[in-house]
């Protein structure tokens, strides 16, 4: 991406140029929009037994979860799980912060629960912080703002490797196709048919106290914002990514920087 550079950590990280990040205001954003926000769930632990369950309903039906899923399973499943985590991200009652570990260097995914089915992850950002553009291999990508403020930058392939399997150190040119703010309670999806994409936290470090001030006159007291909080649920889970930055594809295995609210 131009205008940035990686901090040298290993987890996906681009620290944003605020001039070069400046210039995305040119490309055209949309705002998300949720769902109607029932009574439930308002626990982690509610939010989960409902998605295992979402998910098993698929599964006993005999339908095959994953980024190529029978249209009609997908759409139902898809409706359900957005329909979920914005009911958990603007319901709870904060829940989510045992999980919510920072890191001043790159931001951090930490690990609610892993299955067969889907990884719930708990991924915390400080002001800057930017994942490279990513692929989502096989799996479906839903992520819900906990808190804070984001931005999704969508990419598509300029020229894409002819039979589709791009291989470490392939050239692949990629360009912003759309930019989306999301603040809490708003959710995305994504998959690797729609596009590639990156995400983070634009805060610039100058922004945070302001926001820390407004978060405490909102009665928010014993949490300082230090960025943005998102869930992200993958389904399935997602076992080697692909990033692609200065035209050139390269590969690795995400990692936690914690598993249940401990640090690893």
């Amino acid at each position: 991406m131009p205008g940035t550079h990686v901090s040298g950590i290993d987890d996906g990280v681009v620290l944003v140029d605020y001039k070069a990040a400046a210039a995305l205001d040119a490309v055209p954003r949309t705002c998300c929009s949720g769902l109607e926000s029932p009574q439930l769930p308002v626990l982690i632990d509610q939010l989960l037994g409902e998605l295992h369950a979402a998910f098993k309903a698929e599964k006993d039906a005999g339908y095959v979860i994953d980024n190529n899923q029978d249209p009609v399973s997908f759409k139902r499943l898809n409706q359900r799980v957005q329909e979920l985590l914005k009911i958990y991200a603007t319901s709870n009652p904060g829940d989510w912060r045992r999980f919510a570990l920072f890191n001043d260097l790159h931001y951090v995914r930490n690990l609610v629960e892993a299955n067969d089915d889907f990884e719930l992850i708990v991924l915390c950002w400080k002001g800057g912080q930017v994942s490279r553009v990513h692929n989502h291999a096989a799996s479906h990508c839903w992520l819900a703002v906990l808190d804070g403020e984001m931005r999704e930058i969508q990419y598509q392939r300029i020229d894409p490797v002819v039979d589709g399997d791009e291989k470490p150190g392939d050239v692949v040119h990629v360009e912003v196709s759309k930019s989306t703010d999301m603040q809490l309670g708003d959710v995305g999806y994504i998959n690797d048919h729609l596009a590639l994409h990156s995400v983070g936290c634009y805060l610039s470090p100058e922004e945070l106290p302001e926001r820390i001030a407004l978060n405490s006159r909102a009665g928010r007291n014993g949490w300082q914002l230090e960025g943005s909080v998102t869930l992200h649920l993958y389904s399935p889970p997602i076992r080697r990514v692909k990033i692609y930055e200065d035209d050139t594809v390269t590969e690795r295995t995400p990692g936690y920087y914690s598993k249940g609210g401990v640090r690893v």
